[in-house]
């Protein structure tokens, strides 16, 4: 007991040192300024789409906490690639919503110096869906941003060409398969693992074997089509094949 004490006093700590309780930029409670409508369907907009629980932060009883310094992550993939990366991009915004960790999602083709750093400056971690920038940006300015990039993560599948540019770059690559591997009696979910790599990556702490089946519930059962928030489209298949989950993991 007293060693779990203390590994919960030192866990408790860590957690201070990278998380505040308000902002350190000036978010605003929403709508602010990068804030779109919700339910927007346009799928080139740029503004922010906060869901209910995302945007619970700006009550106290909804137990977010902003990050004293905020963490610019990057989803890349192929531009209709197939490698599961919205599924990715959702997986990375539902892991900082599990951990209570403030984070404002977006989606962009062109990125800019000035577009990334306006939406830093809010004080929430930000996380960017993207695909290629070679033919939308030059080498020169995305070598000028790169540095900005605290995490990039990039989606890749067997038998599908990579993108070399993000490759380069990339500090975190999530595979297909093991995406999308299971057991026929559900009993083992591939998905977790990737999950529980993909939070242990970005630094979010402390969540369970159990918060990690329920992010994988919520991401299996996303609506498709979906809006900007998900940003799934008519396009996107269910997630390779898995049998859709017939209830929740808390109450099976």
């Amino acid at each position: 007991q007293v060693r779990k004490r203390r590994s919960a006093m030192a866990d408790s700590k860590v957690t201070s040192d990278r998380l505040l309780d308000g902002p350190v930029g000036t978010d605003p409670m929403g709508p602010g300024p990068l804030d779109c409508r919700q339910n927007c369907h346009n799928p080139e907009c740029e503004r922010r789409h906060l869901d209910a629980v995302e945007q619970s932060r700006w009550n106290a009883e909804g137990g977010f906490r902003y990050p004293r310094k905020p963490s610019l992550v990057i989803t890349a993939s192929r531009d209709m690639g197939r490698t599961a990366s919205t599924w990715v991009f959702n997986a990375v915004r539902l892991l900082f919503r599990e951990g209570r960790e403030a984070c404002d999602s977006y989606w962009m083709r062109d990125l800019t110096k000035e577009k990334l750093e306006q939406r830093l400056a809010l004080g929430a971690h930000v996380l960017v869906k993207t695909h290629e920038w070679t033919g939308n940006i030059s080498a020169a300015d995305f070598e000028s941003i790169a540095p900005m990039f605290s995490h990039v993560v990039v989606s890749v599948r067997d038998g599908f060409p990579e993108d070399p540019a993000w490759m380069r770059v990339a500090t975190h690559v999530t595979h297909f398969e093991d995406i999308v591997r299971h057991s026929k009696d559900g009993s083992k979910i591939g998905a977790v693992p990737v999950l529980r790599d993909l939070a242990e990556h970005l630094g979010i702490e402390g969540l369970s074997e159990s918060q990690l089946h329920d992010v994988d519930y919520q991401l299996m059962t996303l609506p498709i089509p979906g809006d900007q928030t998900t940003k799934f489209w008519p396009f996107h298949a269910r997630r390779g094949g898995r049998p859709q989950p017939t209830a929740s993991p808390s109450v099976e």
